[in-house]
């Protein structure tokens, strides 16, 4: 499929690179021709993959609205202008991990374009963490050396630095606005700007239902970006598991991790699995109210019990039981 591109350039340059996978090598031949049938070109090889593929454009104003990325498809993405910088993580929604997908960004002038050219190389790489790995995989399982004992036994041989060959280097790591960018994902793949700076895109904030102008969307003092990635919480509730303690109490410091030693789970409403939840739940039907941080401040008072132990006394009986112990002997705070 053909790509319109913009008139006013007109060389021709065929590039090298490397393909979507260890194992698939692709050549891809870029064609800018004159005014009179300006068109982008491609072409991927090996036989099996020697066929034109799909070319797309996302637009700066798509990338601002938030848009996925179609899988084994050549594509072209325009970075706003107005964005001072933008980590490729958080550009490609935090996918590296689980998807493979690798592309490069265009030099900005000819000169560059040239000595880059040189070194044959299109312009600056990136890669997912999925593809780093692969790659690197790859290479140390397929290194090639020439050195032959029956052959080459001297010095200057057993002193020579081998290196891996076709070994290629992830290079960029931060995105600025008005660039243009080559990309190429195996599965679909959110992309978006950060208008919040939360660490997460505008695509991947739709999907969540959270605010893309508001770092702290639900307003429990964490950032959406740790709920979704690493506390793996609700960006949109302020109580994840419905505990009575905000998730913000919950992770007292609020980093995106939870220290069982000092703080409770705010995915779980039971973290201690003693039968009591943190904080203070309805049960029953909603006929009882009982739970272990009974004001509900994260801070273990006098007559609570602790939410991070089963035997906050430590006298063998589990905290449940001593609740219900405390209710037959008709006791007044249990």
């Amino acid at each position: 499929m053909a790509l319109r591109h913009k008139p006013q350039i007109h060389r021709i340059l065929r590039w090298l690179t490397i393909g979507l996978g260890a194992s698939s090598f692709a050549l891809i031949m870029y064609a800018f021709t004159a005014p009179t049938g300006e068109s982008l070109e491609g072409r991927l090889l090996p036989s099996h993959l020697r066929k034109e593929q799909e070319w797309v454009t996302i637009s700066a104003d798509q990338v601002r609205q938030g848009v996925t990325l179609p899988s084994h498809s050549n594509v072209i993405i325009h970075i706003p202008e107005e964005v001072t910088r933008i980590t490729r993580r958080t550009l490609f929604g935090r996918k590296g991990d689980q998807i493979k997908y690798w592309g490069y960004c265009f030099p900005e002038d000819y000169d560059q374009a040239q000595a880059l050219r040189r070194r044959g190389f299109p312009g600056v790489l990136f890669l997912s963490e999925k593809e780093q790995e692969e790659r690197e995989t790859f290479q140390l399982k397929n290194r090639k050396e020439s050195f032959s004992v029956t052959e080459d036994l001297d010095e200057d041989e057993l002193n020579r630095t081998r290196a891996v060959r076709g070994t290629i280097r992830h290079q960029m790591e931060i995105f600025t606005g008005g660039q243009s960018c080559y990309i190429m994902t195996e599965e679909p793949l959110p992309i978006g700007t950060d208008n919040d700076g939360d660490g997460v895109n505008i695509a991947v904030e739709r999907d969540y239902g959270s605010d893309p102008n508001n770092a702290d969307s639900d307003g429990d003092g964490i950032r959406d970006g740790l709920e979704i990635f690493q506390l793996l919480s609700m960006p949109t509730r302020r109580d994840t598991d419905g505990d009575g303690l905000i998730d913000g109490i919950e992770d007292a410091d609020r980093n995106g991790r939870v220290d069982e030693r000092t703080e409770t789970n705010p995915r779980e409403w039971d973290s201690d699995r003693d039968g009591l939840c943190d904080g203070l739940c309805l049960v029953n039907k909603g006929s009882e109210l009982r739970g272990e941080d009974k004001n509900l401040n994260g801070i273990l008072d006098k007559d609570e019990t602790d939410p991070r132990k089963k035997d906050t006394d430590g006298d063998g009986i589990l905290d449940e039981q001593e609740y219900f112990n405390c209710l037959l002997r008709k006791g007044k705070n249990c």
